[in-house]
């Protein structure tokens, strides 16, 4: 593969002119890491006569000695729908210790047989929700210093920010390999921070198992969210929330909980995704053995508070100040990105909020972007918006100042990052930075483009009109192709409905809040 710098160069130039169009003041986003943009790729071809995988992309190796992964779905053997847990070890353990290699450094090919840049030891097990299903796995490597596991090492892996915490997400469903990746790295130029992501190449105890990528999970660091310091006592508290889905062995009332705030949605009902599903915020900072009574607390009232003045009529009659507890910016780029890419459970799953003692909540970072643009389980429509009466967002939409400003950051989101021209020459940069790879993962997963081959909860099922080879891709370029025509669909769509926005905070629309 020859270097090619023109190529990149004009790649570059057109991310800074997006920028540039997108007023983009977000330094974490203006300084974002392109890997497929900034990774030098080697000059010359390979001399290695291709006897061992030879690539251009960095090489994580992972030993577990012989020891069965833990992490894999447990179903009710009754009834398949209920999932009764998730498997561990002979000894009851969640997470095995495991050896990690990576082979990374830059401007040079990668063999399977290099020698390490970079060791260590890691706990490590299958992650996810509805990726546990699916052969391919994800993982979670959580770096350790010695094989005792009590104390975390942090690694610079692949060129990101050193951590002990790590994602490692196998593309299965998205068989383009590129949703994560790219709308990371978008959502970063957008919104400021979002997890940072690297492409690289599998070899599992010697196998090779394909394409994935690296990903940094969100949790409170300096590097991540950067937040102040928890001190006991001091009355005020920084915070981090995660929004997903409750079981019963889960609420309050069970006395099993993972730090759930009883916020008023919580219990006023207002949260709900749909008629079956229940949503909640989860504490993820501080930390667990920080969650004193006074913490958490502190955090139910400060999110009782907002929500109180949103579902209140003073919302509706413009009386509540909501400006003055949140960063509307977050709030409207976060709301226009998940409707852009038709987030199915935007603002209910993998949503994540935080708060400074210094400042003001904040939505995000994104996360677990591998269904947008209709790569769900079933067809997604291109029309229609998913945000207008979801809970808070519901409350948000009643403000004219507030669906103002969606339409007015649509618009110029759309004149740059969010163009049509600057998408389609990004995610075709993308695929020919992955070049090879792509095979070489095809070689392994590309049965999987035979919908007869999956199970049910492994591929797309189609619409009463389709057949199941209609709903699901038959090859790679296939698979980008969907991609994007659903996104320039989308897209189309809201061009020309976006100002219809204005309806839902019309005072026809509220007539009953209205104090006169």
């Amino acid at each position: 593969m020859k270097y090619k710098l023109l190529g990149s160069a004009m790649a570059v130039l057109m991310l800074l002119c997006a920028l540039g169009a997108s007023a983009v003041d977000r330094d974490s986003g203006a300084n974002r890491y392109h890997q497929h943009l900034s990774a030098p790729v080697p000059r010359e071809e390979c001399g290695c006569g291709g006897e061992d995988l030879c690539t251009h992309l960095p090489i994580i190796r992972i030993e577990t000695g012989g020891q069965e992964i833990p992490g894999s779905i447990i179903r009710d053997p009754e009834d398949e729908d209920v999932v009764l847990g998730y498997t561990t070890t002979e000894t009851g353990a969640e997470e095995i210790l495991v050896s990690i290699e990576t082979v990374e450094a830059e401007g040079v090919w990668h063999h399977a047989s290099d020698e390490a840049d970079q060791s260590g030891l890691a706990w490590f097990r299958i992650r996810g929700n509805s990726s546990r299903n699916f052969p391919k796995k994800n993982y979670r490597i959580e770096l350790v210093a010695d094989e005792t596991g009590t104390q975390n090492l942090e690694l610079p892996l692949l060129g990101m920010d050193p951590d002990n915490d790590w994602a490692l997400h196998g593309p299965f469903l998205d068989k383009t390999l590129l949703r994560n990746y790219v709308w990371m790295n978008l959502s970063a130029e957008i919104m400021g921070y979002a997890p940072e992501v690297r492409f690289c190449e599998v070899l599992l105890d010697g196998e090779y198992i394909g394409v994935y990528v690296l990903m940094e999970t969100i949790k409170e660091d300096e590097y991540r969210v950067d937040l102040s310091d928890y001190e006991a006592g001091a009355g005020a508290y920084s915070y981090l929330l995660e929004m997903d889905g409750v079981s019963d062995a889960q609420t309050p009332a069970s006395g099993v909980t993972e730090a759930v705030v009883e916020s008023y949605t919580w219990y006023t009902n207002q949260m709900e995704f749909d008629e079956v599903s229940t949503t909640a915020f989860y504490i993820r900072y501080p930390h667990a053995e920080d969650l004193t009574e006074e913490v958490i607390d502190y955090i139910q009232r400060d999110i009782s508070r907002i929500e109180r003045g949103l579902y209140s009529s003073d919302m509706v009659t413009g009386r509540y100040g909501y400006e003055e507890e949140i960063d509307v910016d977050s709030f409207v780029d976060y709301y226009i990105l998940q409707e852009f890419l038709a987030v199915n459970d935007a603002f209910s799953r993998s949503t994540y909020l935080y708060r400074d003692i210094r400042g003001k909540l904040n939505i995000g970072p994104v996360w677990d972007y591998n269904n947008v643009l209709n790569n769900f389980f079933h067809e997604f429509s291109r029309e229609g918006f998913l945000l207008e009466d979801r809970s808070w967002y519901g409350r948000l939409m009643t403000d004219e100042g507030f669906v103002q400003r969606v339409i007015a950051r649509y618009r110029q989101l759309r004149q740059g990052i969010l163009s049509d021209d600057y998408l389609d020459a990004y995610i075709d940069d993308v695929v020919e930075y992955l070049g090879p790879a792509i095979q070489r993962n095809d070689e392994v997963w590309g049965w999987s483009y035979d919908p007869d081959l999956l199970e049910v909860r492994q591929r797309r099922e189609p619409d009463a009109d389709e057949t199941l080879e209609d709903a699901n891709p038959h090859s790679y370029e296939d698979a980008v192709g969907r991609m994007k025509g659903y996104m320039f669909s989308r897209a189309e769509w809201l061009d020309e409905n976006i100002q219809s926005l204005y309806q839902y905070c019309h005072r026809s629309k509220n007539a009953a809040q209205w104090v006169q």
